[in-house]
């Protein structure tokens, strides 16, 4: 026996038997990759949709906590094997497929075994090869809590039936799947729960669009109609009558009718107007229903101003930039940890578990304000060295650093001339 708890009414039928909501049922259909494709290429919400979120989590990219001759090394291997490009492209198709990868490649000739991070020197990574969902197969899901592998597949086979280690996998998600529902590897396309709102949004405007060719329409009453259209030469004498009259009307802008227009035996005119007051209402309503059910503001999303009172969207932009911060840190971080490890080997020889980096924030300063930012840094600084609370040597080298990437002396990092190393 089922027992429901839920809040009844019996006087207004909510819940009970009159309530029509109570056969409301959700049945997961999924989309096929055939309806992703093309929802991506011909529907422009749909593609700023999945676009949006990866191009903003890596346009100002990281910064390496660490002096300017280790920052640029790394810089180097990035830029050499295009990481940022990869992992861009990377992040699209996951969140159009549910699911994609990079594949690490140092050369090895049995890609099927471990990768060791020990084993590689200094420019020892050879490429970044992104694979859509399509083209690599995720094994079973590694279960052993023990495992360094728990919560990943086991293994994965790419295109041509090759056998791939997942220390030479980086696994990007789309939207995250409940655990017992993965069975694949993957998770599921963003559009998947999107694509209706974006459907009903991109409708309304192709709705209000083809309203338009209709929004003044000249009505032309005539008597005995039914009659002049009952023989073909009545017919073509009518359309001809009424085909030689708009040219007129579009020549020398008037209409030759028979009759004053009122007499019953008279043709009337008469021109009938839409309203389209509303509509733009109706319009903004689904695009922020879509923006909404994106986590997009429809201020980034639709690339407008905001409209209203006092209306400046920073608080929109903030929650926005704050949103893609944490997804940086809470999804995108871990996910690229394996390569980032494999990274500092290519670039710098050697291990060194205390380098860390920081994402950029979205939201850059002005001039005005990167002078301030910098006029009260250096005022710390000094009161730092009068005091002598931080080694000089140490307080010289933070100095250095900071002067180097806040970029606000441009050729600085290089007039400090620290060797490398």
């Amino acid at each position: 026996m089922w027992l429901a708890d839920r809040l009844a009414n019996l006087v207004s039928g909510l819940g009970g038997p009159r309530d029509k909501s109570t056969g409301n049922l959700h049945v997961h259909v999924p989309r096929a990759r055939a309806e992703l494709d093309a929802a991506y290429r011909d529907n422009w919400l749909a593609r700023k949709v999945v676009d949006i979120v990866p191009f903003d989590m890596l346009r100002e990219w990281r910064a390496w906590q660490a002096p300017p001759d280790i920052a640029a090394a790394l810089a180097a291997s990035e830029e050499r094997l295009a990481l940022r490009d990869r992992l861009l492209r990377a992040l699209r198709l996951a969140r159009l497929h549910g699911g994609a990868a990079l594949l690490i490649g140092d050369g090895a000739p049995d890609p099927a075994l471990p990768l060791d991070p020990e084993t590689l020197g200094q420019g020892g990574l050879r490429y970044l090869h992104v694979l859509p969902r399509g083209r690599i197969q995720a094994g079973g899901i590694e279960r052993d809590p023990l495992s360094p592998w728990f919560g990943e597949p086991k293994d994965y086979t790419i295109a041509g039936g090759q056998a791939v280690h997942p220390s030479r996998v980086v696994r990007l998600l789309g939207a995250a799947l409940p655990d017992d529902a993965v069975s694949d590897g993957w998770g599921d396309s963003v559009l998947q729960a999107l694509l209706e709102a974006i459907d009903q949004a991109t409708a309304a405007s192709a709705h209000i669009a083809a309203m338009l060719p209709e929004a003044k329409q000249d009505v032309i009453s005539v008597p005995g109609l039914s009659q002049h259209l009952s023989t073909e030469d009545g017919t073509a004498a009518l359309t001809e009558r009424f085909a030689y009259a708009a040219r007129m009307k579009g020549l020398f802008g008037m209409l030759l009718l028979e009759g004053d227009g009122r007499a019953p035996e008279g043709e009337r005119y008469q021109q009938k107007q839409l309203d389209f007051s509303g509509l733009p209402e109706v319009a903004r309503l689904f695009l922020q229903v879509a923006a909404g059910a994106a986590d997009i503001p429809v201020t980034r999303l639709l690339g407008q101003s905001p409209a209203g009172l006092n209306a400046t969207g920073e608080s929109d932009i903030r929650n926005y930039h704050d949103h893609v911060a944490a997804r940086q840190n809470v999804e995108l971080t871990p996910a690229i940890a394996r390569l980032d490890r494999l990274l500092i080997r290519d670039g710098l020889g050697r291990s060194d578990p205390a380098l860390r980096y920081a994402w950029r924030p979205l939201a850059q300063a002005s001039e005005r304000e990167r002078a301030e930012i910098g006029r009260l840094k250096a005022e710390t600084a000094a009161m730092l060295a009068r005091e002598g609370v931080v080694p000089a040597e140490a307080l010289s080298r933070g100095v250095e650093g900071w002067l180097s990437a806040a970029d606000l002396f441009p050729g600085i990092a290089a007039a400090f001339g620290r060797p490398a190393g």
